[in-house]
Order: structure tokens, then sequence, then C-alpha cells
């Protein structure tokens, strides 16, 4: 038995998240109807469960077989993404040590946020998020107020369990591209809409709603300011590193 892994691109708006619900379309559900679909069965692994309407462009999953060794990988690679297509696609698959677990083996994971402040576009409608930031100086020093490691336990959407809060955020930044306003985040591991709550709550400073002094005080566990993830349309899981 052979462990394999595959980098993965799909478009979340096509989904209600990456784990397997039930009556629900999920990608992990759509990538054991592909796999079986050239005979491959058995558990698949990934790194991240997105949530519904998240995308990626750099998911990583796992998955055991003992028979791929008779499949060329770009041949093979071919095959599957006419099973996936149009809402996912494999950009690689390689062998790796029988222990590799895509979850627990990751050292850090990045996330990627575009958001729009100008009138919404139906094209882009699920692939951005459409949000006003005010002072944008203020949106940058919030968002900074993240990096390093910190108790997120009020940046984590309610009911979701975890065994604890701490979560490290190697490097967060803002900068514009092609008219977009981009967040990228890298961090050793996210809560549920973890990055939607932090993203949201920098935006909500740049627009005077709430200070960075509320902001502090969420950060520290202290007391919930901010409470709602935005839209997850323009989120992107954008890497995972080993």
């Amino acid at each position: 038995m052979r462990t394999y892994k595959a980098v993965i691109a799909y478009d979340g708006s096509a989904f209600c998240g990456f784990a397997l619900q039930k009556h629900k379309r999920s990608v992990l559900g759509a990538l054991q109807e592909g796999f079986k679909r050239v005979g491959i069965e058995g558990e698949i692994l990934g790194a991240s469960r997105t949530d519904k309407g998240v995308h990626a462009t750099r998911q990583v999953i796992s998955f055991k077989n003992a028979y791929l060794h008779t499949y060329d990988t770009h041949a093979l690679l071919a095959l599957l993404n006419t099973k996936l297509y149009p809402h996912i696609a494999l950009r690689s698959i390689q062998c790796v040590d029988w222990g590799f677990h895509p979850r627990f083996s990751a050292k850090w994971r990045a996330y990627r946020f575009l958001l729009s402040s100008s009138s919404p576009n139906p094209f882009l409608a699920r692939y951005v998020s459409y949000a006003k930031i005010g002072d944008k100086a203020r949106f940058a020093s919030a968002l900074g107020m993240f990096k390093g490691e910190h108790n997120f336990l009020l940046f984590k959407k309610n009911g979701s369990y975890t065994q604890h809060n701490r979560r490290e955020i190697f490097n967060i930044a803002y900068y514009s591209h092609s008219g977009l306003d981009i967040v990228y985040v890298r961090g050793n591991g996210f809560l549920r809409s973890q990055v939607r709550l932090m993203v949201g709550a920098a935006l909500s400073v740049s627009r005077g709603e709430m200070s960075m002094q509320a902001l502090g005080e969420q950060l520290l566990a202290k007391k919930r300011h901010y409470y709602y993830p935005i839209a997850p349309q323009g989120l992107y899981l954008c890497g995972i590193g080993y």
C-alpha cells in the first residue's frame, strides 16, 4: 500500500464546504466519487476543512492505494481531471512517505482574501467579497495586531470545538492588485471562520465602527466586540507548507 499526496484547486461556490455533509454536496464527496470512477477507493484526507463558499488554489489531500504504480502519474492526473471537471482540478500527484498526513504533517497554512469596494459584479460575485474599507492605514494597523501567537477564542465560529484556541500568525499583509484589495495571512493553523472574523474586525476598525482598543480586548479573549464573519466568496486557501 502506497501513500500519495495531491495538490488540488476547487471552486468553493459549488460546494457546502470541504468535509462530508449529509444530503449536501461537498468537495470531499466529489473527490470520492471521481476517484471511484477510475477504480481508486478508500479514505481521502485533507489538510484543511474549508467552509461553504471558500475556494482553494493549493489544498493538499492524501490517499492510499496498492495499484497506482501501474499508472503513469501524468496520465492518472489527466484521467482524474476529466472526472472532477469543472469544479475541481488536481494540480499534481506524488508518492510520499507512508506516515504523511496532510493535516497533521503541515507546518503552516496560508489564505488569500480578495476584497472589492466597488459595485458588485454578478460575474465576480462568487469569487470576490464586496466590503468597504474605510481608512486603509487603520485597516493595515488592525491586521498587524493579529501577528504572533494569540488565544483566538473570540475569533472562531460559535459551536466549533477545538482542544485549544491558541494559534500563531506568522505573516499578515495587505496590498492592492488589479483593482482589488488583498489580505494574505499565513499561520500554523486556523480555527473555523477565523480568517473571515479577523478581516471583518479589521474592516470594522477601518470604518470607525470599532476601536483598536476594542479589537485588542477581543484578541486577548476578554470581550467580544465583533461577531459576524464576512462573506466567504473572496477567501482562498492558497498554500500548505510541510
